[in-house]
């Protein structure tokens, strides 16, 4: 989509970045989305010959609405702002276009696990050896398979807690947690704990 300010079609433009706004929501739409959609437009710009290109973000109107002064100025604006001087004199082109298309913010909340009742004992899978930092010699390490741990389950090191996706050690100078989302809290004892 090269084309310099001067050549440029500031309709055909517009009709680009409708194109891209129409896919990006179809995308959005197909994860059943039906939220409003927020698009925030970006003009790749540069000098004419120039290898890099500069990031342009621009209001949220049609572009036809622009004017070739407006966009002009507002690239030599950003190209100071980030090299320290411009070129007014020099003409410029547009590389590409791009649109970003998003859902509004929404706050990540995790629902608590169901409340159950459990015996730490259900959740020891058994023992293995491994290595220990501060015996510098291998131990016994309590294992505990980490989807049997139910909120507020604790447990003294040493200890290996389990999972298909990971392993947590415990060393023996922690203690370790399961709270109410089901994440595990590692406490590190001190010697004044």
């Amino acid at each position: 989509h090269r084309v310099t300010l001067n050549e440029a079609d500031f309709s055909e433009i517009e009709h680009l970045f409708k194109e891209l706004e129409a896919e990006g929501a179809a995308i959005l739409q197909q994860a059943g989305k039906d939220e409003t959609l927020i698009f925030e437009r970006t003009l790749m710009m540069r000098f004419v010959g120039q290898g890099a290109e500069t990031d342009l973000q621009i209001e949220q109107k049609t572009f036809d609405q622009w004017q070739k002064r407006q966009i002009r100025e507002l690239f030599d604006t950003v190209y100071k702002k980030l090299y320290g001087r411009t070129y007014p004199e020099t003409p410029v082109e547009f590389v590409t276009f791009k649109v970003r298309a998003s859902l509004p913010q929404r706050e990540f909340c995790i629902p608590p696990l169901r409340q159950v009742e459990g015996k730490l004992a259900d959740c020891i899978k058994g023992e293995r050896e491994a290595f220990s930092l501060s015996q510098k010699d291998y131990i016994g390490f309590t294992v505990y398979d980490r989807f049997k741990l139910f909120p507020g389950a604790s447990m003294e090191g040493p200890a290996i807690i389990e999972e298909k996706e990971s392993t947590i050690i415990v060393g023996e100078d922690a203690m370790a947690s399961a709270d109410e989302y089901g994440f595990i809290w590692i406490d590190l004892k001190t010697e004044n704990s």
